[in-house]
């Protein structure tokens, strides 16, 4: 028998039209519609052959009813805000860049801890 793949083991174009059609109920040109895009764009992004802008990524988590972290993930995509932050100024050009080195591995416990660590030194700092 075989062994079911989890949502990571199935590309993002196939669990997206899956999940269009088996839990979201909507056809292709109503989902489109729903988009603000055509339907042949839709079929690009289903079959895998295109990538959403930000702003359509965070659309298609809404109405395909799915986590936009999920979607982020799939496609590899960072919120906007990481852009925006790490090319502020000279400082943050230079350190978010270290600082996203030296985190690379860092376990969920471990992003928390330095997650509240930040929060410790930003009160400071007001």
């Amino acid at each position: 028998m075989a062994k079911k793949k989890t949502n990571a083991e199935i590309p993002i174009g196939e669990r997206l039209r899956t999940q269009r059609i088996e839990v979201v109920r909507k056809g292709l040109r109503e989902m489109a519609g729903m988009l603000g895009i055509s339907p042949p764009h839709l079929t690009d992004i289903e079959k895998g052959n295109r990538t959403p802008s930000d702003d359509l990524l965070v659309r298609m988590a809404k109405f395909y009813e799915l986590d936009e972290v999920e979607l982020r993930t799939a496609w590899a995509k960072a919120e906007m805000v990481v852009n925006e932050i790490a090319t502020k100024d000279s400082t943050t050009i230079r350190r978010v860049p270290q600082f996203l080195r030296k985190a690379r591995d860092l376990t969920d416990e471990q992003w928390q801890d330095a997650i509240r660590l930040l929060d410790e030194v930003t009160k400071k700092k007001k």
